[in-house]
C-alpha cells in the first residue's frame, strides 16, 4: 500500500520539532523505506516525530531528511507493551 495523507494526524508542536500519529495497513518495513513519507514533505521537516500504527505493531520514526519533495526516515522503533509486573 501507499501513504495515506488522511490517516496523519499533528499532535503537538513546540520545541524545534513538530510529532505525529500515522495509522496504516502497511507494515513498519513498508513505512521507514525513503520515500514513503513523499506525499507530506511539505510538513515534515527534519527531526520530526511520527508514532506508527503499523499493521505488525507500533513504534515511531524521525525524519532524517526531507529534500526536493524525497522524505527519508529512520527504521521504525518498536514501542512494546511488555507487562513483566
Amino acid at each position: 500500500m501507499a501513504f495515506t495523507f488522511n490517516t496523519l494526524s499533528r499532535v503537538a508542536q513546540g520545541a524545534g520539532f513538530t510529532q505525529y500519529m500515522y495509522a496504516t495497513s502497511d507494515a513498519k518495513n513498508t513505512v521507514d523505506t525513503a520515500g514513503y513519507f513523499n506525499g507530506a514533505s511539505d510538513f515534515l521537516n527534519v527531526n520530526d516525530v511520527i508514532m506508527v500504527k503499523a499493521s505488525d505493531g507500533v513504534g515511531q520514526v524521525i525524519i532524517n531528511a526531507n529534500s526536493a519533495g524525497v522524505v527519508d526516515t529512520g527504521d521504525v522503533d518498536a514501542i512494546t507493551a511488555t507487562d513483566s509486573r
